[in-house]
């Protein structure tokens, strides 16, 4: 049975071959199948360009002008200019300030209270009593460095008992006995010790007319210990109220005056300078 079906097979494979063998040569356009240079020549060629026809030889050229040469100026080089290096600006050192004269005095209270006036005084304001700088005409308040109501602060009350007064120098004449003075109980006691340490410590470096202020002395009778009679200061700051009595001190001089109090301890050391210039540097 299998082989009658290869038998039909190939009748019919052959049946076919023959069919288009005839139909290829009938009609050859018709073919189903067409190799790749057949498809190419069937295409239609471009149409060639018509180019320009050469020159006959015996037509005359037409005589072309020459070129003439241009001249070739060779550049001469141009001289360089080299920049010299600028020096850098030379800088003028400021000269340090120069301290002309300068006068430290020291003291050591014994009273309690003193010493607790004289720490809050000191602590005021960042301490604006500890270091002072006064440029040419300026003028230096004490009571200011104390704020506007020096009254309201916490000061210790202290009782003044008379003092003996301090010898007279060498050679000058002896001082006119003062009243009998009797002993006060004073609020913010110390602060006179204190600002008569400022007119000790700058009388050398300023006239006498740079100095003003109320003699404690003079005013109530109490000589205050360690401080001349001239320079015995009477302070009571009420924030410049009536009545109130101040040390100020003013610049007279071209200079700068400066005053630094220290403490070491309990003693106290003022110190005034006088410099040529201000002695910050600026």
């Amino acid at each position: 049975m299998r082989f009658y079906a290869f038998v039909s097979l190939l009748l019919i494979a052959f049946t076919l071959d023959v069919a288009l063998l005839v139909l290829g040569l009938r009609s050859p356009g018709a073919r189903l199948f067409q190799p790749a240079a057949a498809l190419a020549a069937a295409r239609p060629s471009p149409t060639p360009t018509a180019r320009p026809l050469a020159p006959s030889a015996s037509a005359t050229p037409s005589p072309s002008p020459t070129p003439q040469p241009t001249p070739t100026i060779s550049p001469s080089p141009s001289p360089t200019a080299t920049a010299s290096p600028t020096p850098p600006p030379t800088a003028t050192a400021t000269p340090a300030p120069r301290l002309i004269a300068g006068k430290s005095v020291s003291f050591t209270p014994d009273d309690r209270a003193v010493r607790a006036n004289i720490r809050l005084a000191l602590a005021l304001y960042d301490g604006a009593l500890t270091h002072v700088i006064l440029a040419p005409g300026e003028v230096f308040s004490f009571n200011a460095a104390l704020g506007r109501r020096p009254q309201r602060l916490p000061w210790k009350d202290v009782l003044v008992k008379p003092t003996a007064a301090p010898p007279a120098p060498e050679g000058a004449p002896p001082a006119t006995p003062a009243a009998e003075a009797q002993p006060q109980r004073v609020q913010g006691g110390g602060l006179c010790d204190l600002a008569s340490r400022y007119v000790m410590a700058a009388r050398p470096l300023l006239p006498a007319r740079a100095f003003q202020f109320v003699n404690h002395v003079r005013s109530n009778g109490i000589h205050l210990s360690g401080v001349p009679t001239r320079d015995s200061v009477s302070i009571w700051a009420i924030g410049g109220g009536k009545g109130e009595q101040d040390l100020t001190i003013a610049n007279t001089t071209d200079g700068w005056v400066e005053w630094i109090v220290e403490r070491h301890g309990e003693k106290i050391t003022v110190t005034a300078r006088l410099w040529d210039r201000s002695p910050l540097g600026s």
